[in-house]
């Protein structure tokens, strides 16, 4: 049987907290009816910006549980990480970033050094969330493809995917 090798997203380790403390919804019930196809061999992974976000989620949520925020920590630390280190940042998300500005930045080539760098104002009045890009997305993005993981998350990341290619692998396990 192939192995399979998963980076998961934010948005589904949320729902399978969701799944793990009974919760029901039609996202929570396709990521069980996944998660049970899944054979043992599977290897799930997060990266360091996955494990932010969830901490920032827990410490501003406007209610304190402190029972469901340990079960959370619990859940997560189950997980092997991957560190972000300087080959990630130079060879996968650097090399993220220049794909999407060689296709999304303005065309115009001998003014393109005074164009901002940031993602978010490459194309005005284009925003980061009409372009569907967020900072986080492209780190997770590097860490899976530095280390060949289907990533896994419910959320679109279209120009991403269009940038990425055959070199990244998605999969959404809440549909």
């Amino acid at each position: 049987m192939k192995q399979y090798y998963y980076l998961l997203d934010t948005n589904i380790i949320g729902s399978l907290i969701e799944v793990k403390s009974g919760y029901s919804s039609p996202e929570t019930k396709a990521l069980e009816k996944h998660w049970n196809t899944l054979s043992e061999d599977t290897r799930l992974f997060l990266c360091p910006i996955t494990v932010g976000e969830i901490e920032y989620g827990l410490r501003v949520a406007p209610y304190s549980k402190e029972e469901l925020h340990d079960k959370i920590r619990k859940e997560i630390s189950k997980l092997e990480c991957f560190d972000i280190d300087e080959n990630i940042a130079r060879d996968y998300c650097a090399e993220l970033r220049a794909r999407l500005f060689n296709r999304y930045a303005p065309k115009d080539k001998k003014n393109r050094r005074n164009y901002k760098k940031r993602i978010e104002e490459w194309r005005d009045p284009t925003t980061s969330k009409l372009l569907q890009i967020q900072e986080n997305d492209l780190w997770i993005a590097a860490v899976a493809m530095a280390h060949n993981l289907i990533l896994v998350t419910n959320d679109r990341m279209e120009a991403i995917k269009n940038i990425a290619g055959a070199d990244l692998q998605f999969e959404d396990w809440l549909k």
